[in-house]
Protein backbone atom coordinates (compact mmCIF):
# COMPACT_ATOMS: atom_id res chain seq x y z
CA UNK A 1 0.00 0.00 0.00
CA UNK A 2 1.18 3.43 -0.71
CA UNK A 3 2.44 5.60 2.10
CA UNK A 4 -0.19 8.36 1.67
CA UNK A 5 -3.03 5.81 1.83
CA UNK A 6 -1.67 4.45 5.09
CA UNK A 7 -1.36 7.92 6.60
CA UNK A 8 -4.86 8.83 5.38
CA UNK A 9 -6.40 5.74 6.97
CA UNK A 10 -4.47 6.37 10.21
CA UNK A 11 -5.66 10.02 10.29
CA UNK A 12 -9.23 8.92 9.54
CA UNK A 13 -9.01 6.35 12.35
CA UNK A 14 -7.79 9.02 14.81
CA UNK A 15 -10.67 11.33 13.79
CA UNK A 16 -13.25 8.56 14.16
CA UNK A 17 -11.80 7.57 17.56
CA UNK A 18 -11.85 11.24 18.69
CA UNK A 19 -15.47 11.62 17.57
CA UNK A 20 -16.45 8.44 19.43
CA UNK A 21 -14.73 9.70 22.64
CA UNK A 22 -16.44 13.11 22.39
CA UNK A 23 -19.86 11.49 21.89
CA UNK A 24 -19.19 9.13 24.80
CA UNK A 25 -18.32 12.09 27.09
CA UNK A 26 -21.43 14.00 26.01
CA UNK A 27 -23.82 11.15 26.73
CA UNK A 28 -22.08 9.84 29.84
CA UNK A 29 -24.36 10.18 32.89
CA UNK A 30 -23.31 12.83 35.40
CA UNK A 31 -23.10 12.39 39.11
CA UNK A 32 -26.38 13.43 40.66
CA UNK A 33 -25.94 16.69 42.54
CA UNK A 34 -28.44 17.64 45.19
CA UNK A 35 -28.59 21.40 45.49
CA UNK A 36 -28.54 22.63 49.05
CA UNK A 37 -31.85 24.22 49.86
CA UNK A 38 -31.67 27.90 50.76
CA UNK A 39 -32.28 28.68 54.37
CA UNK A 40 -35.72 30.05 55.02
CA UNK A 41 -35.59 33.18 57.12
CA UNK A 42 -37.98 32.96 60.03
CA UNK A 43 -39.35 36.16 61.52
CA UNK A 44 -37.87 39.49 60.56
CA UNK A 45 -34.94 40.16 58.25
CA UNK A 46 -32.70 43.12 59.06
CA UNK A 47 -30.50 45.43 57.04
CA UNK A 48 -28.20 47.99 58.68
CA UNK A 49 -27.63 51.23 56.81
CA UNK A 50 -24.78 53.64 57.50
CA UNK A 51 -25.63 57.22 56.57
CA UNK A 52 -24.11 60.68 56.57
CA UNK A 53 -25.82 63.86 57.72
CA UNK A 54 -25.82 65.29 54.19
CA UNK A 55 -27.66 62.23 52.87
CA UNK A 56 -30.22 62.31 55.66
CA UNK A 57 -30.78 66.05 55.13
CA UNK A 58 -31.74 65.31 51.52
CA UNK A 59 -34.03 62.44 52.57
CA UNK A 60 -35.73 64.51 55.29
CA UNK A 61 -36.31 67.40 52.89
CA UNK A 62 -37.78 65.10 50.19
CA UNK A 63 -39.94 63.27 52.73
CA UNK A 64 -41.42 66.50 54.14
CA UNK A 65 -42.12 67.90 50.67
CA UNK A 66 -43.84 64.67 49.63
CA UNK A 67 -45.75 64.23 52.90
CA UNK A 68 -47.06 67.81 52.99
CA UNK A 69 -47.28 68.59 49.27
CA UNK A 70 -50.73 70.21 49.63
CA UNK A 71 -49.88 72.22 52.75
CA UNK A 72 -47.52 75.13 53.28
CA UNK A 73 -44.40 73.93 55.05
CA UNK A 74 -43.24 76.69 57.36
CA UNK A 75 -40.23 74.88 58.77
CA UNK A 76 -37.08 73.08 57.66
CA UNK A 77 -35.13 70.37 59.49
CA UNK A 78 -31.34 70.24 59.13
CA UNK A 79 -28.86 67.87 60.75
CA UNK A 80 -25.66 69.65 61.80
CA UNK A 81 -23.94 68.73 65.08
CA UNK A 82 -27.50 68.84 66.43
CA UNK A 83 -30.97 68.56 64.94
CA UNK A 84 -31.91 72.08 63.89
CA UNK A 85 -35.43 73.26 63.08
CA UNK A 86 -35.76 76.63 61.35
CA UNK A 87 -39.14 78.11 60.68
CA UNK A 88 -41.40 81.09 60.90
CA UNK A 89 -44.32 81.75 63.17
CA UNK A 90 -46.89 84.45 62.70
CA UNK A 91 -47.48 86.81 65.59
CA UNK A 92 -49.90 89.71 65.18
CA UNK A 93 -49.63 89.46 61.39
CA UNK A 94 -45.80 89.52 61.35
CA UNK A 95 -43.57 86.56 60.46
CA UNK A 96 -41.00 85.91 63.16
CA UNK A 97 -38.03 83.60 62.53
CA UNK A 98 -37.53 80.79 64.96
CA UNK A 99 -34.67 78.33 65.41
CA UNK A 100 -34.69 75.37 67.77
CA UNK A 101 -31.85 72.90 68.27
CA UNK A 102 -32.26 69.45 69.73
CA UNK A 103 -29.93 66.75 71.02
CA UNK A 104 -31.00 63.36 69.57
CA UNK A 105 -31.15 60.46 72.02
CA UNK A 106 -31.66 56.95 70.64
CA UNK A 107 -34.16 54.84 72.57
CA UNK A 108 -33.82 51.09 73.14
CA UNK A 109 -36.69 50.41 70.72
CA UNK A 110 -34.96 52.36 67.92
CA UNK A 111 -37.02 55.56 68.17
CA UNK A 112 -35.45 58.95 68.89
CA UNK A 113 -36.15 61.55 71.54
CA UNK A 114 -35.08 65.06 70.57
CA UNK A 115 -34.25 66.96 73.76
CA UNK A 116 -34.48 70.71 73.31
CA UNK A 117 -31.05 72.35 73.55
CA UNK A 118 -31.54 75.95 72.46
CA UNK A 119 -34.17 78.26 71.13
CA UNK A 120 -33.95 81.60 69.40
CA UNK A 121 -37.00 83.59 68.47
CA UNK A 122 -37.42 87.16 67.32
CA UNK A 123 -38.71 87.86 70.81
CA UNK A 124 -37.71 86.04 73.99
CA UNK A 125 -40.38 83.40 74.60
CA UNK A 126 -40.39 80.39 76.93
CA UNK A 127 -39.49 77.08 75.27
CA UNK A 128 -42.72 75.45 76.43
CA UNK A 129 -44.78 78.19 74.81
CA UNK A 130 -42.94 77.88 71.50
CA UNK A 131 -43.18 74.07 71.47
CA UNK A 132 -46.91 74.28 72.24
CA UNK A 133 -47.31 76.77 69.38
CA UNK A 134 -45.33 74.54 66.99
CA UNK A 135 -47.41 71.52 68.02
CA UNK A 136 -50.65 73.37 67.36
CA UNK A 137 -49.69 75.24 64.18
CA UNK A 138 -47.05 73.29 62.23
CA UNK A 139 -47.91 70.35 59.98
CA UNK A 140 -46.13 67.38 61.56
CA UNK A 141 -46.13 63.69 60.66
CA UNK A 142 -48.47 61.66 62.88
CA UNK A 143 -45.52 59.74 64.32
CA UNK A 144 -43.91 62.92 65.75
CA UNK A 145 -45.08 63.96 69.21
CA UNK A 146 -44.10 67.28 70.78
CA UNK A 147 -43.98 67.33 74.58
CA UNK A 148 -43.88 71.01 75.64
CA UNK A 149 -43.84 70.11 79.35
CA UNK A 150 -40.58 68.14 79.05
CA UNK A 151 -39.27 70.39 76.25
CA UNK A 152 -38.74 67.43 73.92
CA UNK A 153 -39.93 65.84 70.71
CA UNK A 154 -40.53 62.09 70.39
CA UNK A 155 -39.94 60.61 66.93
CA UNK A 156 -41.71 57.22 66.83
CA UNK A 157 -39.93 55.71 63.84
CA UNK A 158 -41.69 52.39 64.47
CA UNK A 159 -44.97 54.07 63.47
CA UNK A 160 -43.59 55.72 60.33
CA UNK A 161 -45.37 54.26 57.32
CA UNK A 162 -43.04 53.32 54.48
CA UNK A 163 -44.24 52.24 51.05
CA UNK A 164 -42.30 49.02 51.51
CA UNK A 165 -43.08 46.67 54.37
CA UNK A 166 -40.17 47.75 56.58
CA UNK A 167 -39.84 49.25 60.04
CA UNK A 168 -37.07 51.70 60.87
CA UNK A 169 -34.94 51.50 64.02
CA UNK A 170 -32.05 53.79 64.82
CA UNK A 171 -28.95 52.10 66.24
CA UNK A 172 -26.69 55.12 66.52
CA UNK A 173 -27.27 58.82 65.88
CA UNK A 174 -23.97 60.60 66.57
CA UNK A 175 -24.22 63.85 64.63
CA UNK A 176 -20.95 65.31 65.93
CA UNK A 177 -18.97 62.40 64.44
CA UNK A 178 -21.32 61.97 61.46
CA UNK A 179 -21.98 58.35 62.49
CA UNK A 180 -25.59 57.44 61.82
CA UNK A 181 -26.72 53.81 61.78
CA UNK A 182 -30.25 52.84 60.92
CA UNK A 183 -31.73 49.34 60.71
CA UNK A 184 -34.46 48.45 58.24
CA UNK A 185 -36.44 45.48 59.48
CA UNK A 186 -38.95 43.58 57.38
CA UNK A 187 -42.25 43.20 59.13
CA UNK A 188 -43.60 39.66 59.43
CA UNK A 189 -46.92 38.99 57.82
Amino acid sequence: MKKWKTLFIALLGINVLGAILIIAFIFQPVDKVNPTPSEKVEGDAELTILAKKADLNVLIDKYLKKEFKNQPLNYKITLTDVVRVDGTIQVFGDDINIRMTFDPIVQKNGDIVLEQQSLSVGKQLPVRTVLRYVNNNFALPEWVTIDPKNESVYVALQQMKLESDFAVKVQKFDLKNDDIRVRLISRSE
